[in-house]
This record gives C-alpha cells, structure tokens and sequence, in this order.
C-alpha cells in the first residue's frame, strides 16, 4: 500500500513539475505548448468558413459616406444589406478600426475637417493603416491627373449617378471575391513580416485570434500584443485585421 501511495506522490509530482516547467518555457519562448509538450495551436485555416452568400450579406457591414444623397440606401436595406450612410466622415476612428466591411467614399466634400485631402486623405490614409480594406471611389467629379491616386488605390470605382443593379452587381463581386478570410490573413502575414516581428509574437497573436474563433469571445488584444505595445500604428493594423478575421467564423 505505502508503495503505491509513494509512486501516486511522485507521478502527481512529476506531473505538476512538467506543467510548471512547461508554463516558465510558453512564457520565456511565447510556445504555445500544452503540458504534455504538444503544440496547441490552432490553425486558423481549419476552421469552418461562412459560405452562405445571403448571411454573408447580412453580416458584410457597409457604409456609403456621401455629401448627397444619390446612392440607393434604402434599396439596398429592403433587400439585407447591412449598410448606412454618413453625409461625411463623423466617426473616423470606426474607420481605422475596420468595423466597416466595405466603405463606398465619395471624393469631395466629406472630410474636409479632417484632412485637406478630403476624401483622398481619407483613402491613403485608411489604406496605409489596413492595406486589405475594401473601398470604392464614388464620384461624379472628372478623372483627373490630381486625383489618379485616389482611384488606383480604390479596390473599385463607381461613378455617380449609377443605377441600381449596376452597384448591386460590383457591390455582391466584391462580398463573393474579396471579402474572405484569405485576404486578411495574408495582409497580417505581409504587415507583421515588414515590422520584422519575431515567430515567437506571431505565433501568439495567431493563437489568439484562433482562441477567439473557438471560444467565441472577444480577443485579448492586451496580453497578446503586450510585446508590440510601443509600436503603435501596428497595434492598431493587428487589432484591425484580427476584428475582420474572426468575423468570417462566428
């Protein structure tokens, strides 16, 4: 009897101390490592895509920020779109953060009191923060040398006045073609890889976004960006790009 309590003792013992000895290694390398030293980490690509195109739609967060009002807002919401309109750039910081799916920017008269730019500064400037935003230049104003930035960086162009089914048509390419989880990932891959972000930091952000898809909660962003905290513009481009992911999933 003493000898089996003794060999339960040692095997707890030796248990606690691989799952101590493996908690100091995580913390020291970033792994993410499990007590019986397998790798936990989830691949996000294993995951079950949203494909329904309508619940797709549904959830594609849309907003058309446009001093007049020729496009056909309510048309689009009586068939499901998730879409709304800004006269102008009101809330630039829900901009940056990517709680847009699709913003559909007029040219002038829009952001003035932002940026001397108007919509142009917008545009540049939402790009540089998150390359994979999806824009569409809308604008009834000429193509013009001084202008030629705001339409290449643009992933679409539309002319206003336009009808209908011809946004409809360039809108529902776009949800179908771009609006998918590879382009986001791919984007965080080139934007941690150009800040020369160690494997160690990628690797939990990574697990982070995958936890965050499984349990279905709101990502820690703190904890696992806590390495990069100085860097400021990249938190953001992080936290920005992560949101977008886990929308794909939920």
């Amino acid at each position: 009897m003493t000898e089996i309590v003794t060999g339960l003792i040692v095997g707890a013992g030796g248990t606690f101390l691989n799952f101590v000895t493996t908690k100091v290694y995580n913390k020291i390398t970033g792994s993410s490592k499990n007590f019986i030293w397998s790798d936990k980490e989830i691949n996000i690509k294993n995951f079950k895509v949203l494909d329904d195109f309508n619940e797709l739609k549904r959830r594609t967060k849309i907003v058309v920020i446009d001093d007049e009002n020729s496009f056909p807002t309510k048309l689009f919401n009586d068939e499901g779109y998730s879409i709304e309109k800004w006269d102008e750039v009101k809330d630039y910081s829900k901009l940056e953060k990517g709680l847009f799916d699709i913003i559909v920017l007029d040219i002038k008269g829009v952001a003035q009191h932002i940026s001397k730019d108007d919509g142009l500064g917008v545009l540049v400037s939402l790009k540089n923060n998150n390359p994979a935003q999806i824009i569409i230049s809308y604008s009834q104003h000429s193509f013009d040398l001084s202008k030629i930035e705001f339409f290449q960086l643009a992933d679409e162009n539309i002319a206003k006045p336009s009808d209908y089914l011809k946004i409809k048509n360039i809108i529902d390419n776009l949800i179908s073609l771009q609006f998918k989880p590879e382009r986001y990932i791919s984007t965080l891959d080139q934007i941690l890889s150009k800040n020369h972000i160690e494997e160690k930091i990628v690797l939990k952000i990574k697990a982070e976004i995958s936890k965050a898809i499984k349990t279905k909660k709101s990502p820690d962003w703190i904890k696992s960006l806590e390495a990069i905290q100085n860097k400021t513009e990249l938190v953001k481009q992080v936290k920005s790009l992560g949101d977008t992911i886990i929308k794909f999933y939920k």
